[in-house]
């Protein structure tokens, strides 16, 4: 078994100690270290030690920074309202409207364009022509839906 070295102390040992004495203030220079980076690690301290203050902040401070972070967290956050609560009302209206404008027309028409001679008896089904006209209404329907979709 090989024993440990206990002549030369641990870098994390060393930076350690250095960082105590930086918080217990008792130093505020660079430790003499051949190690560059020790030496590297220990600069950090010190300028984050200088960056930083001592002292908590008064009661004043604490309530304005608190307010102004609550302001900033409800500017950030995204509205969430839902989709017919949206600004776009007019084209709400406009595809609502043209909407019951086709369901009105499909309605007035489909009697008005039956085939046949008239004597059509118990027929089950729709005709080729309601079926187009129903086809080419969900068509429009679909391209408004489409038109009016959030971008």
């Amino acid at each position: 078994m090989s024993q440990p070295n206990l002549n030369k102390p641990n870098p994390d040992d060393l930076l350690a100690d250095f960082t105590d004495r930086v918080l217990d203030g008792k130093t505020s220079a660079l430790a003499s270290s051949a190690d560059a980076e020790l030496r590297g690690l220990e600069e950090t301290i010190l300028r984050l030690n200088q960056a930083f203050p001592q002292e908590a902040p008064d009661e004043k401070t604490l309530r304005r920074l608190q307010a102004d972070f609550k302001v900033r967290a409800r500017k950030a956050a995204p509205s969430s309202k839902p989709a017919w609560q949206s600004q776009r009302s007019r084209q709400r209206f406009v595809l609502v409207f043209a909407a019951a404008a086709i369901l009105a027309i499909i309605f007035i028409a489909l009697p008005l364009l039956t085939l046949g001679n008239g004597s059509t008896q118990a027929t089950a089904g729709l005709q080729p022509g309601s079926a187009i006209l129903l086809i080419a209404a969900g068509c429009i329907i679909a391209f408004l839906v489409w038109q009016g979709r959030r971008k």
